[in-house]
């Protein structure tokens, strides 16, 4: 079986503050490539890993055009598409916001199947693959049959770099590790792409589809998607289309951030020191940027890099 894996797509019509193209169309371009990707590579499913959406209210633009694009590309079946939810998918990071939310909505249209503890078989039935998921802020699920091939999709925070000073994350090999009755693992929420292999067993993380800010990490981030064989175990990256980064994003303040690093670094310390605890997170935030004297572009810098914490 080829398995299709796409990763974060944050589908929303509204541009982030740096982005100066038309994100939308950008967006519709990168998720119509990937289909017709996964359509000449023949893949017989396709699974996204979750924060399929922005936010957990979008316009109905945005859910009727991608209702439209994976219809196109529906003909093999209801559950073509297989997908967790991620915490821009809900509302407060609840789940029990999710039948309020437009992933939900793709369900009800019979273009999505959101994965759970009860699994999706797919495939022969001599040669059949089991999917569970664990959506974010879920367990990931016990499985039926040990020795079947079982795939987890799941959104959670794993990766093999931090993103910030001070994050503590578990590594794609330690997650394998917790997680041995899983063949392969498919993982989103960490938006940068990685492949890890442990005694056999694979986790894949495919990386956002998009780039949303001017952080280091996005700059030198290559959107793809990722086409994965049950049979050989092996992975292909194909790379996306993009534009040079001078025509998508506004680069007029990009030094900023490397220059006023440490402010975050002292963020940090004073959090785990407990001071947040007294002042409250916005009073707190707000007295170490006077006590440094921070300008508007530091100000700028730091709303970015909270706003990247935030997105995960």
């Amino acid at each position: 079986m080829r398995i299709g894996i796409i990763g974060d797509l944050h589908l929303t019509n509204k541009s982030p503050e740096r982005r100066i193209d038309d994100y939308w169309k950008t967006l519709c371009r990168k998720v119509s490539q990937s289909l017709d990707i996964f359509d000449g590579r023949k893949c017989n499913i396709i699974i996204q890993v979750g924060d399929f959406f922005d936010a957990p209210t979008v316009a109905n633009k945005v859910k009727s055009e991608v209702m439209q694009l994976l219809h196109c590309f529906g003909r093999f079946g209801d559950e073509r598409m297989l997908c967790v939810y991620g915490q821009h998918d809900i509302s407060g990071h609840s789940k029990a916001t999710l039948p309020n939310s437009p992933l939900v909505e793709l369900e009800s249209a019979r273009v999505v199947k959101i994965l759970g503890d009860n699994p999706v078989i797919a495939g022969p039935q001599q040669a059949s693959v089991f999917f569970y998921g664990a959506s974010f802020g879920e367990p990931v699920p016990e499985v039926l049959d040990k020795d079947a091939y079982n795939i987890l999709v799941t959104h959670r925070m794993v990766g093999d770099r931090a993103l910030w000073p001070g994050q503590v994350l578990p590594g794609p090999r330690q997650f394998l590790r917790q997680c041995p009755d899983y063949a392969l693992i498919l993982a989103g929420d960490y938006h940068y792409r990685f492949i890890e292999t442990w005694q056999g067993r694979i986790i894949i993380n495919p990386g956002a589809v998009i780039r949303k800010t001017i952080s280091r990490f996005d700059l030198e981030h290559q959107p793809a998607v990722v086409i994965f064989d049950t049979d050989t175990n092996e992975s292909e990256v194909i790379e996306l289309g993009i534009e040079p980064i001078e025509k998508i994003f506004d680069l007029t303040k990009r030094d900023v951030r490397t220059k006023d690093n440490s402010l975050l670094v002292e963020l940090v310390k004073r959090l785990k020191e407990g001071d947040e605890k007294i002042l409250g997170w916005k009073g707190f935030l707000l007295k170490v940027l006077e006590e440094k004297k921070a300008s508007m572009g530091v100000r700028q810098v730091i709303d970015e890099i909270l706003e990247e914490v935030k997105n995960g």
